[in-house]
């Protein structure tokens, strides 16, 4: 699967201390660790910092998870460098970061110099967030439009282009549908809700879609090069008959979406029928230590990123390996994921999910003096 991640190149990392100066954090999400000393604490306090690697969209979300991380726990802080979750496992596999953050991860391949992910042990892949996948767009007055997946294949393949089409009105009866271009607006900056929609085309819309799962649009689509998501949101303001697809963080109240088709049974996009999507979904045991959140369609609507955490389940030392357990605690603590749901729009796994994970994590700290 084509992902443009940047290259990085880092010594290796054996202390949680002292990591101001490495390669990889040129640009970080923050540099408490390196810019000021820690607040005082007791002598006993958790202190250190750790270094992440992963996708941009996890960006918020590691912002969100330190917030509840440092409240009990003042002496510690995460620089995270968004270079894409490809490089992220690279860097994990070399032993250059603590942790890496990827949207399914188990579709990507390491470079066969990279080694092996986290040694003999292997790594804990763990569904850390839900960023719901919404399809906006600009019809002034005209509320729950439903779009199957062949008809949004045929949007964007431009083989469905007028809103009046008929294959649209059979499915909204008794809306009355302008006579008016569709436009799709969509940006190639945004690969993970690209994989996302394309993962749900594949299987929702089969063979009337025909480019299986990719990270980056197929050629006979048209995008905009080079232009951020909240960009295109613009442009979808000013454009009647424009449509787009956004995480939920961007779409907000500020445009009406569409009702999608999930195994023959329309789920309006909301954060109640996500979540019902969520709950009702299987926590599957894809590898050890490997958890996969489902979506089940039938309940809500499942059309979302699915973030992942990817740890190690042991590291040299005692104390990365307490730092990097106490991380983890606090990503699936109800404290993180509260501050992901209203810094970064994102929803939580499941009860189940989020017991596994805990687990998983708990087990990092044994063994590993």
């Amino acid at each position: 699967m084509k992902r443009r991640d940047k290259k990085i190149t880092q010594p290796r990392i054996t202390s949680p201390l002292g990591l101001c100066g490495i390669a990889v954090l040129a640009t970080v999400l923050t540099t408490t660790a390196c810019t000021a000393p820690p607040p005082a604490v007791s002598d006993d306090a958790l202190r250190g910092s750790l270094v992440g690697v992963g996708n941009g969209s996890m960006s918020a979300l590691v912002a969100a998870w330190q917030e509840g991380w440092r409240g009990p726990n003042p002496a510690v802080s995460v620089a995270f460098s968004p270079d894409g979750g490809t490089t992220g496992i690279d860097a994990l596999a070399r032993e250059q970061t603590h942790f890496a953050t990827s949207t399914m991860p188990g579709s990507v391949e390491l470079p066969a110099s990279s080694g092996q992910l986290c040694g003999p042990s292997g790594p804990l892949i763990l569904p850390a967030a839900v960023l719901p996948v919404g399809v906006a767009y600009n019809l002034p007055g005209i509320r729950n439009v439903k779009l199957n997946a062949g008809i949004l294949s045929g949007i964007l393949l431009r083989e469905i282009t007028r809103w009046n089409d008929p294959r649209i009105a059979q499915e909204n009866p008794g809306l009355d549908l302008p006579d008016i271009e569709i436009t799709p607006l969509l940006s190639d900056d945004d690969q993970d809700v690209t994989e996302a929609v394309t993962e749900y085309l594949s299987k929702e819309a089969g063979s009337e879609w025909g480019f299986g799962v990719s990270a980056e649009w197929p050629e006979s689509v048209d995008v905009k090069v080079d232009t951020k998501p909240i960009a295109i949101a613009s442009d979808l303001d000013d454009t009647v008959g424009g449509l787009a697809v956004f995480e939920r963080g961007i779409i907000g109240s500020r445009f009406s979406t569409a009702s999608l088709q999930f195994d023959g049974t329309y789920q309006s996009f909301s954060p109640d029928s996500v979540l019902a999507a969520i709950e009702a979904g299987n926590t599957a045991s894809t590898a050890p230590g490997a958890l996969e959140q489902e979506l089940d369609g039938k309940a809500g609507y499942a059309l979302a990123v699915k973030e992942y955490v990817v740890l190690c389940r042991e590291y040299p030392h005692a104390e990365i390996a307490k730092l990097v357990s106490s991380w983890g605690e606090a990503i699936f603590s109800e404290t993180g994921q509260r501050n992901a749901n209203i810094f970064a729009s994102a929803l939580p796994p499941n009860s189940k999910t989020s017991d596994q994970a805990k687990k998983l994590i708990a087990a990092i700290v044994e063994g590993t003096e």
